[in-house]
């Protein structure tokens, strides 16, 4: 029969040494570095503009030079301001000068005279007695021969020949243009053979 072997001496209990830690590594650091200083530029790029956006001097702060600025100064494309009459020509619309209109005027005309009428006379009746002679009715048909007569009325004188008694002097009357008040005039001739004449001999005219 075998007897056990005596335990031996404890051996002494030593605790194991902590694991060693993982070493940080730096290229995640400067990596960060790398993309937010571009950011931080950017933003100062911005302010910057939306500073000076902000603080222009125009009047109109949404306005750049060149511009109106405050007290009605002109501020030119360098920035600095100057007085209203030292600036370029002002940009309002030049004004158009009305236009005047036409003379409506109507060109003087001379008054008229015997020779701007013709006369002729229309027969509307003839009796006739053989040896004794006719009786005859005529009427005067005036035609106006010058410039107009718009601005006139006038009194146009004219004589008939063929009358046994001599010479008849008859007026008709031009009331502008080439309306007429005229009258008829009876008269007596030799035989049926005389063909009575009218001639325009004044004119006397006014205006209306």
């Amino acid at each position: 029969m075998s007897v056990p072997a005596s335990p031996g001496p404890h051996e002494p209990h030593f605790p194991l040494p902590p694991a060693p830690r993982p070493r940080r590594r730096k290229w995640p650091w400067v990596v960060g570095v790398l993309v937010v200083l571009p950011a931080l530029a950017a933003g100062i790029v911005l302010a910057t503009a939306f500073g000076k956006t902000t603080a222009s001097p125009c009047l109109d702060k949404s306005q750049q030079v060149p511009c109106v600025g405050p007290g009605q100064t002109w501020i030119s494309a360098d920035g600095v301001g100057r007085p209203r009459d030292a600036a370029a020509p002002a940009t309002t619309s030049p004004s158009i000068p009305a236009l005047a209109a036409p003379a409506t005027t109507e060109p003087a005309l001379p008054e008229p005279t015997p020779k701007d009428y013709s006369v002729e006379l229309a027969i509307q009746s003839k009796q006739c007695f053989g040896s004794a002679g006719c009786n005859v009715v005529v009427e005067p048909k005036l035609n106006f021969l010058g410039a107009s007569t718009l601005l006139w009325e006038c009194d146009i004188t004219y004589s008939i020949s063929g009358d046994t008694s001599g010479e008849l002097i008859e007026t008709a009357y031009a009331q502008g243009g080439t309306a007429y008040r005229v009258d008829r005039t009876s008269m007596s001739t030799k035989t049926s053979k005389v063909v009575p004449q009218a001639t325009v001999t004044a004119v006397s005219c006014r205006k209306p």
